[in-house]
């Protein structure tokens, strides 16, 4: 009996089927799971990884190809091909798609690392040189730098090296800008040693357990971190540390790295070739930490052995694209995949982690002091109504604030002011016809940004000049109103006079490490008040700080989303946690119009639990998460009217499928048009997300929601953005 032939099943990064089958050549007859290769599709050739391998009858009917080759050196490691493979089927994408969004499109393609180019100058070179050699090496500091700094080729330079003018070097190393810190032995206090206990002893165990470590602002639960990271190092395996955002790494990272000196930062904001020689380096079984934002979940670490997701409440752990997944809720369920722990930390932690907590799934440890003796600051509430009131005009800052920031100043200490909004203005409107700028591919007005003079779009990126007259009705008079960081930094400068202002936004942060470059001048001295948007909210530890100021807190209530009082909970709780971390005593100051809102009046006066409680309590009442599965399908294309047509037929098959689920639209999406495409929604209610589920199986078994008429179709599980 003739023996059956190799067959791999192949992911490749499209819509469709999760896996293809293909032809092993004899040749590639070593190839496994996890493998990179390269393959026949259509009339392409795709890259894939293979997900199964097995001698096995081919599908009747069919021609099978051959794979082509494979992609020397990448392998995805079994265990996070699990996961993969998991979070395809939760949340609803092909395998090839999650595929492509878990690994690096370098490594995929095998791309290697750009070299780094260093050029040193020969110090008293007295050799004979051309004109424009000599020039070029007059550029040429005698300390070195980088090859992109000279204006000249690359010929050129080998030519000053062959005369021996200059030396040149080259590397590979991943650029990135790394702060200093001490090792930290501090002695742990009774609520520290209770945790890094509990979590110890389910390393020891290998028992896969989530731990929700909540502990008030300052309260050192990054020591906790290093002290669980150093017992899982000595075991002989690695530890993941996530983070919300690419701006706290930085601080973070070189605390790890005072500890252990094997550490990679694993974010968005190094080239793609950076990032390969990362995910490679990672791979290799080099690495004992590796921290980073939301992408650092799919670091192909040989053998992870502790899990820590801080900040765990942070809406940004939820990508917006394919693969729509949440980086902790995924993080919890590769713990329990891999049996090792996974320690979720927060001083606000999400209703959902509380209710898990409230059911039993996971441990609660708490932190409730501050260990060094820092004290929570005093909060002081403004009703900027009596504020306009008492100053007889409309005003943006309070005098509390003010007074307060003249003080920190004269005192030599530091500052931190969030407003949670950039540009100059946030509309531009017209006195003669009152039209408002608007972004032509947006459904949202156009922001003015004073320095460069243009209004901008936030979403599409879309910019102009500001034009010098309305475009509707061509009188002049258009003015500015509203407030952002631009303008507060403005504002500032006028009422406190020799005040050095550093201000952190997308418009400061964009360069290359734009983060972790302010941050350090900051930590610095370099400046005494930090002004930005919600960037400067959480994580950061600067001991100097005793002034805190939140302007328009009461904002974020305003939208139509069932989380906003959750986010402006913690996003006032979280700031007012920057002030008196070390030993001077600090101050928040929240203005705004509603003060009577239960959100802000529980974050000042520390009372999570009576938030909580009410929150969850309306969340169950009206049938949100965490007591309900939530579905968003998303509608989006060229043309209004077919989009319309599309999302309402659809919406039909939907309710063939939904069960005793409430199915809400569809309608158009709270932004009807973004990036030039027309939306529609629809928000699936369900009882449970099992249940949830149960419906997608459904929904799939009837054929599924398809594009249709050049009408693109999102399924969102666990949507975080529902307007």
């Amino acid at each position: 009996m003739p023996e059956l032939p190799l067959l791999a099943e192949v992911a490749v990064d499209c819509p469709g089927r999760d896996a293809y089958h293909y032809l092993v050549p004899d040749d590639l007859s070593d190839l496994a799971a996890g493998d990179c290769v390269l393959v026949p599709f259509g009339p392409q050739r795709l890259r894939g990884f293979v997900v199964a391998i097995a001698r096995q009858e081919p599908p009747a009917g069919v021609t099978l190809k051959p794979v082509t080759t494979r992609v020397a050196g990448v392998r995805v490691p079994v265990h996070l091909l699990r996961l993969v493979v998991w979070g395809a089927r939760y949340y609803r994408c092909s395998l090839g798609e999650f595929l492509a969004g878990a690994v690096p499109a370098a490594v995929r393609e095998g791309r290697q690392m750009e070299r780094q180019v260093t050029v040193f100058k020969v110090a008293e070179y007295a050799g004979k040189l051309t004109a424009r050699q000599a020039e070029v090496l007059a550029a040429i500091p005698v300390e070195g730098c980088a090859r992109g700094m000279i204006k000249c080729d690359r010929a050129m330079l080998d030519r000053l090296a062959q005369a021996g003018a200059v030396r040149i070097e080259e590397h590979r190393a991943v650029q990135e800008l790394r702060l200093g810190a001490s090792a930290e032995r501090h002695p742990l206090t009774d609520e520290q040693v209770v945790a890094v206990a509990a979590v110890a002893e389910a390393l020891r165990t290998a028992q896969a357990a989530t731990f929700l470590l909540y502990g008030v602002t300052g309260s050192g639960k990054t020591l906790v971190y290093l002290d669980l990271a150093e017992q899982v190092v000595a075991m002989g395996r690695q530890v993941l540390v996530l983070l919300p955002e690419i701006g706290l790494t930085p601080q973070l990272a070189a605390r790890f790295r005072a500890r252990f000196p094997r550490v990679v930062v694993w974010h968005s904001g190094f080239t793609e070739g950076e990032r390969a020689a990362q995910w490679h380096l990672v791979a290799s079984g080099a690495v004992d930490l590796v921290i980073g934002t939301r992408s650092a979940l799919f670091a192909p670490l040989p053998a992870p052995g502790l899990i820590i997701v801080d900040e765990e409440h942070e809406q940004s752990y939820k990508q917006e694209n394919t693969p729509r997944y949440h980086a902790r809720d995924l993080a919890v369920v590769y713990g329990g995949q891999l049996g090792v722990p996974v320690l979720l930390g927060s001083a606000t932690p999400s209703l959902e982690s509380v209710h898990n907590a409230k059911q039993g799934r996971y441990r609660v440890l708490t932190l409730r002091k501050r260990p060094l003796g820092g004290q929570l600051p005093t909060p002081v509430l403004v009703d900027m109504r009596e504020e306009n009131r008492a100053q007889q005009r409309q005003t943006h800052l309070s005098r509390a604030l003010l007074t307060r920031l003249r003080d920190v100043h004269a005192a030599g200490e530091q500052a931190i002011i969030l407003l949670n909004r950039r540009g100059w203005s946030p509309v531009v409107s017209c006195k003669s016809c009152g039209h408002t700028l608007g972004c032509t591919s947006c459904d949202i007005s156009l922001t003015w940004h004073r320095g460069p003079n243009q209004v901008r779009c936030h979403y599409c990126g879309h910019h102009e000049q500001l034009p010098p007259r309305c475009p509707a009705c061509g009188q002049d008079g258009l003015t500015a109103q509203g407030l952002g960081t631009e303008q507060l930094v403005s504002l500032l400068s006028a009422e406190v006079p020799g005040m050095r202002l550093l201000r952190v936004d997308a418009d400061t942060v964009n360069e290359r490490q734009g983060h972790a470059k302010l941050f350090n001048a900051f930590s610095s001295g370099e400046a005494d008040c930090l002004v930005g948007t919600q960037m400067v909210a959480k994580g950061l530890d600067f001991p100097r700080v005793t002034l805190v100021g939140v302007l328009c807190a009461d904002r974020g209530l305003a939208v139509p989303d069932f989380r906003a009082a959750e986010r402006t909970y913690q996003l006032v709780a979280q700031v007012a946690g920057r002030a008196g971390r070390g030993r001077r005593p600090g101050t928040v100051v929240v203005q705004a119009y509603d003060t009577q809102a239960l959100p802000i009046r529980c974050a000042l006066e520390q009372r999570p639990k009576t938030f909580v409680d009410s929150e969850l309590a309306l969340r169950q009442d009206y049938g949100y998460p965490p007591f309900a599965g939530l579905i968003r399908v998303l509608w989006s294309g060229p043309d209004a009217a077919t989009v319309q047509t599309v999302a309402v037929l659809q919406g039909q098959r939907l309710l063939l499928v939904a069960e005793g689920a409430a199915i809400l639209g569809p309608v158009a999406a709270g932004m009807a048009m973004l990036k030039g495409q027309h939306r529609w929604h629809a928000l699936i209610k369900c009882a449970s997300r099992g249940h949830a589920q149960a419906l997608l199986d459904r929904l799939t078994a009837s054929g599924g929601l398809k594009r249709e008429r050049g009408v693109q179709v999102g399924i969102d599980v666990d949507p975080y953005q529902t307007g």
